[in-house]
């Protein structure tokens, strides 16, 4: 840490030489983290708020292009009921496979996704915490974060307060507003998947205290719809694990025990096994349309768009990506679904989690760390599957997809956090996104750190 602070104030020292901004240009750190990054805002604003109209909240991984914050400062100063503006960051700069699959992903589908948030939420946006533009006045006057009751980890301080500044905010009476179509927003994320899953575990417990502040009075309803669906983002796997619990269950008796076609009692009748072909072709119909359908119109606006579409290495390469990508999340979703489960029921069950800074390296991810983080997943996947071949044979390939990502996890855990293999995929032109293809000014420092860019194809793909 002591390093890090030496470094960092150098850098702001150059800065301020180089720039001429003696006495505008301010380097600031907290000799205790009271609070962590909530606790850091709040003695900003306490402290030197009342100087500033507006403040640009950043993270240590976010990256902003200069004419996006003036852009941002704009809007602001063009519509003084707006107390905060959300850009869309963008994932970019890491190197390892799962790393490159998320940002390919994120910067395919995300604008689309966020385009649709902007439109049905209008004035009653999220704030992600981060890459967004604040207006200082009221934030500091009514998005004080209370203490909630009872201990941790459901009570306590706040530790997910983007979304309760918020509801804090249109609660006072000003939007909220998403930028979905600004551009030179960016961000890093976590390059391998049990680090993605040591920040979700974070994420939980603060999404979860959620809870407690729904039926505080005056927010307004797409707040708390905003807080529920933060809930359920995780609060939805322990309900999918626990409903293919219940169907193998189900199966399994009906295996052993075979169809009951006369219940004790007189009964005129059997008890004729029902046929449902309509409502499952109903239920998986609509499962695969809410999974793949957004997927496909991602796809599709970058298809038709000539610039974007050489930007992702042209049509085949695109197409391969997005095979490619959903083949990986389809194996890394029940990994997924076992962490999230475990997480919402350990914080229900009082225990409290580590809020540490994250690892920002291109690490990779060895068999102990994988065997360990990975055990539940492995056994589970084991027992499962040895118990449904036993039992219930034909309902195997059911939950084979399931099955799989259980008992793949730590080979998949590994191989997806090795660089080498992010960049001879690169190589290859898969996940390509337009920060590598055509890296702005801002990210090609970051990208000449680790490999060269890949240059656009001459000529689109067929």
């Amino acid at each position: 840490q002591t390093d890090i602070a030496a470094a960092e104030e150098a850098a702001w020292a150059k800065l301020v030489g180089a720039q001429g901004g003696e006495g505008r240009i301010f380097y600031r750190r907290r000799p205790q983290n009271t609070g962590r990054k909530a606790g850091n805002i709040a003695d900003f604003v306490r402290r030197w708020g009342a100087a500033y109209a507006h403040m640009i909240v950043l993270d240590a991984d976010s990256v902003m292009r200069g004419d996006t914050m003036v852009a941002l400062a704009r809007m602001m100063q063009a519509n003084p009921r707006v107390g905060i503006i959300q850009t869309l960051p963008m994932a970019a700069g890491r190197t390892t496979l799962f790393a490159r699959a998320t940002q390919f992903a994120a910067r395919l589908n995300g604008p689309m996704l966020a385009a649709g948030l902007a439109f049905w939420q209008l004035g009653e946006g999220n704030y992600w915490g981060h890459n967004a533009i604040i207006r200082m006045r009221p934030f500091a006057a009514f998005c004080g974060l209370p203490t909630l009751p009872g201990a941790a980890p459901l009570g306590g301080d706040i530790l997910s307060h983007d979304f309760v500044e918020a509801a804090f905010m249109r609660r006072a009476g000003y939007e909220v507003w998403m930028a979905p179509a600004l551009e030179g927003s960016w961000e890093e994320i976590p390059s391998n998947a049990l680090d993605m899953a040591a920040r979700d575990k974070r994420w939980c417990q603060g999404n979860m205290q959620h809870m407690a502040l729904l039926p505080c009075s005056g927010l307004h309803w797409v707040s708390r719809i905003h807080m529920l669906t933060g809930v359920m983002s995780y609060a939805a796997s322990l309900f999918w694990l626990a409903a293919l619990f219940v169907s193998s269950a189900i199966i399994g008796i009906e295996a052993i025990e075979g169809h009951a076609y006369f219940l004790p009692g007189y009964q005129l009748f059997p008890n004729w096994p029902q046929a449902r072909d309509s409502e499952i072709a109903l239920l998986l119909g609509g499962t695969l349309a809410l999974l793949f359908v957004p997927k496909f119109l991602g796809l599709a606006l970058a298809l038709r768009n000539a610039a974007l579409r050489r930007q992702f290495g042209g049509a085949s390469r695109l197409l391969a990506s997005v095979l490619c990508e959903q083949a990986l999340s389809v194996l890394m979703a029940p990994m997924m679904m076992v962490f999230h489960a475990g997480f919402v029921a350990a914080t229900l069950a009082g225990r409290v989690v580590a809020w540490n800074a994250q690892d920002r390296s291109d690490r990779g991810v060895g068999l102990g760390e994988a065997y360990r983080r990975l055990r539940p997943q492995l056994w589970l996947g084991l027992a499962w599957t040895l118990a449904t071949v036993a039992i219930a044979p034909r309902f195997f390939w059911w939950l084979s997809p399931v099955l799989a990502g259980l008992l793949l996890a730590i080979p998949l855990a590994m191989a997806t956090s090795r660089a080498d293999w992010g960049l001879r995929a690169r190589a290859w032109g898969l996940f390509l996104t337009p920060e590598e293809t055509a890296p702005p000014l801002e990210w090609r420092e970051v990208l000449q750190s680790t490999v060269p860019a890949v240059p656009a194809p001459a000529r689109l793909s067929a």
